[in-house]
């Protein structure tokens, strides 16, 4: 027994019965038939209305009595993802029903340059042992000096706990390669000369 619903939009259902069983070409037809029947297929409707599928439906393929198709979904990057879900839809006309499933993601933003931590902490502690302005930090006479670590690694330049994770890590090679030379970090961020060691010389004898 069908559980087929009484005023199921006849367009859609001529359309696709005069569609040869395959790759449909004319997507754009499609999209607009189907976002107009829409609300009249029952099952699951994956949280997507009906006019979210103009201009996204891809491999669609027409499989009797099945319209079969991906999407991409990108509720993922509002959340700060770089991937998107793809998603496989089935209409069955036969019983005016439409079921999603999950397939796969898809790279949509570009993926993040590797951080080099070891680099950049060298550029801090040169900077540091030469006495040099530089806008990561902000000095307090020749013998302290307070890292800006959101100037070093900016807000938005990684996900939160990624970078968390930089910040911590940078700030942590900075003080090693400091303590080499007689420098010691005395609280986060913050490093102090506690001995006249040149890092150059130190350096020079390596």
């Amino acid at each position: 027994m069908s559980d087929a619903t009484p005023n199921f939009p006849d367009e859609f259902r001529r359309h696709c019965t005069s569609l040869q069983p395959g790759p449909v070409a004319d997507v754009a037809t499609v999209e607009r038939l189907l976002a107009a029947a829409w609300d009249d297929l029952s099952g699951d409707d994956g949280g997507m209305s009906g006019e979210k599928l103009l201009g996204r439906m891809e491999a669609v393929s027409w499989e009797p009595p099945r319209l079969v198709f991906g999407i991409e979904r990108h509720g993922a990057t509002v959340m700060g993802s770089t991937r998107a879900e793809v998603q496989e839809w089935i209409v069955d006309l036969e019983r005016h029903t439409k079921k999603v499933q999950t397939v796969g993601r898809r790279q949509v933003v570009p993926m993040q340059k590797r951080f080099d931590v070891k680099a950049v902490a060298k550029e801090l502690a040169d900077a540091i042992l030469a006495g040099r302005a530089d806008e990561r930090l902000m000095w307090d006479g020749k013998e302290w000096v307070r890292l800006l670590i959101g100037k070093a690694l900016p807000e938005g330049s990684a996900g939160k706990e990624t970078l968390a994770g930089r910040r911590k890590r940078l700030r942590e090679a900075v003080a090693a390669l400091l303590a080499t030379v007689g420098w010691h970090m005395t609280k986060a961020n913050v490093y102090e000369r506690t001995e006249g060691i040149g890092f150059i010389k130190a350096e020079a004898k390596r």
